[in-house]
């Protein structure tokens, strides 16, 4: 019995993690990136719109519970090159109100401007203003041509596989946002979080600038409008990722 012992241990030591799986290797093709889309502010889809009966149906963030009583709400939109408003006295949409959203001009500003008397225990209340102004999002998002897979692809091939695996390490996280304008062209490409390594910003820098044409950000009623991306490298629980609005997954608009 003590042989025995003694031989299993140096059959355990000479074969080192004998009957364990080995871990894979962390590599440059392991890195992680994303390519999203940078949303304004403020937007709401079209059948949102068409939805709305108060502030709030346009505008999640506005609290309701900050106003003690409604001097006017009013909303400005443009409807054929020309400004035109509609006026009620609470949060609740008038019917001209919801008429001047529908049509408003495709991918203009709508604004609402609040006057209220803000809820408090002062004795003296001053009228406040709350005003907002957000867009309508084109029913179809600016795409890479070939899809998501085609689109990294590119980006593994002439970026993502020539940085070293070990470059970021800990919460670091590079970003570089662009645009896809009207005609699909990228523009106003730059580095919003840097890699701290010039040479691999001007890496990401160069993929993103030398990258085909996209399909671009389209109504449906043709109109053409240009759109806000960001290509994102690294540790995606980085805090960086909060400040960019991207949404991620959650709004079903990933490049594909």
């Amino acid at each position: 019995m003590k042989y025995s012992i003694i031989a299993l241990v140096l059959v355990y030591f000479g074969f080192g993690n004998f009957g364990i799986p080995e871990q894979p290797a962390i590599s440059a093709n392991d890195l992680k990136y994303e390519v999203n889309r940078v949303y304004a502010p403020l937007s709401i889809s079209k059948e949102q719109l068409n939805k709305a009966n108060t502030l709030i149906d346009i505008n999640r963030y506005y609290k309701v519970s900050w106003v003690k009583e409604y001097v006017s709400v009013e909303v400005l939109t443009t409807h054929k090159g020309k400004i035109k408003k509609a006026i009620s006295q609470n949060n609740i949409l008038s019917k001209e109100q919801k008429k001047l959203l529908k049509k408003a001009d495709i991918g203009t500003e709508i604004e609402v401007k609040v006057l209220y008397l803000p809820e408090n225990n002062l004795k003296h209340n001053d009228v406040k203003e709350n005003n907002f102004a957000f867009i309508v999002n084109p029913e179809n998002t600016a795409k890479y041509i070939g899809g998501e897979q085609k689109l990294n692809e590119y980006l593994k091939k002439n970026a993502i596989g020539k940085i070293a695996d070990d470059h970021f390490k800990g919460y670091a996280l590079a970003a570089v946002k662009f645009t896809v304008n009207e005609k699909g062209q990228i523009i106003n490409e730059h580095i919003f979080e840097t890699s701290k390594d010039e040479k691999i910003d001007q890496l990401l820098l160069k993929v993103i600038s030398d990258m085909p044409n996209w399909k671009p950000a389209e109504y449906a009623n043709g109109i053409k409008v240009k759109q806000e991306f960001v290509l994102t490298v690294g540790n995606h629980e980085s805090c960086v990722i909060n400040t960019l609005n991207i949404g991620r997954l959650s709004n079903g608009d990933k490049v594909d």
